[in-house]
């Protein structure tokens, strides 16, 4: 048999329900082998189909979904025509939802993890391929930062046109800071862990504020194009901005805070979505040589 290889086929972009942690955003990138007999063109099976007909698989299956371990006892599920609900209860508080079905992923198992989500979709990749391809192998990982500081984050953008608009998707997320251009672990720290495992949510979202079992959670709901979604979730768990979660609101919201928490000083954040994608923003004090429309040319600065 041959054997092709893809690496970075694609990067699924997801949440899933843990144990201990409560919500967990994640992004695992997806390597693929597939091994098999040639066919009539000396290929295993073409890289182009491999780009259309596994990737789309893979991504349908599992981007900007939440991930339930439907056997666990923690999890609580009542599956109705076109909508879902479901209650998980963890050491943090109850996580309760109602949402449209095909923003959910529901896992047979009393975990997810990477063991079991390869399971899941080599099943998948395997009723996709020819009959010439007989192993699939996938290799789920996440992205070397190396020891640069990363957080987890979920959230939901009702005004979304596309699957962002899931209330519960998330990401593992880089974060890159710099004070006075000055790349800085401290602040990079700071904020990786005041959003470990977090909900960011939308202040316009919050419908209000409960007690279950003596625990503030916080409500959310709204209406989407996909249907309504409405996800209560530990106080605690979430921190709330004025605006929608995108990426770049997300940038400017920590930037703005950093300056308001140094005075004086200048910074420049690179805040990540997932793997190879974000935004940037500036906030804070002029660094010297600097004007608002960029670096100032040697002869110009003098």
């Amino acid at each position: 048999m041959a054997t092709l290889f893809v690496e970075n086929l694609t990067v699924a972009d997801f949440s899933y329900l843990h144990p201990k942690r409560g919500m967990v955003g994640e992004s695992w990138l997806v390597d693929l082998e597939l091994s098999g007999d040639l066919d009539n063109q000396g290929m295993v099976f073409d890289f182009g189909h491999i780009k259309k007909r596994i990737k789309e698989a893979i991504d349908d299956r599992v981007d900007h979904r939440l991930l339930v371990p439907v056997d666990c006892d923690q999890a609580s599920v009542v599956e109705r025509d076109n909508d879902t609900s479901l209650e998980w209860v963890y050491r943090g508080g109850t996580i309760r939802m109602v949402v449209p079905s095909e923003s959910l992923l529901l896992m047979p198992g009393t975990e997810v993890s990477k063991a079991s989500l390869t399971l899941h979709l080599m099943e998948l990749v395997q009723s996709v391929v020819p009959d010439n391809v007989h192993e699939v192998r996938i290799i789920l990982r996440e992205e070397d930062t190396g020891t640069a500081p990363y957080y987890h984050y979920s959230h939901g953008l009702k005004k979304h046109d596309g699957n962002c608009q899931r209330i519960a998707h998330g990401h593992r997320s880089n974060i890159h800071i710099f004070e006075n251009g000055r790349r800085s672990r401290y602040w990079e720290k700071l904020w990786a862990d005041r959003w470990e495992d977090i909900y960011l949510g939308t202040r316009e979202d919050l419908e209000g504020t409960y007690f279950i079992d003596e625990i503030p959670h916080h409500r959310f709901r709204y209406d989407a194009p996909q249907g309504h979604f409405e996800l209560v979730i530990p106080e605690d768990h979430c921190y709330l901005i004025d605006t929608d979660s995108t990426v770049e609101q997300l940038a400017a919201h920590i930037a703005e805070q950093l300056a308001l928490e140094a005075p004086g000083k200048h910074f420049r954040v690179r805040a990540f979505e997932g793997v190879g994608k974000g935004a940037i923003a500036e906030a804070g004090e002029d660094m010297p040589g600097k004007t608002h429309s960029g670096w100032l040319s040697g002869a110009a600065a003098i």
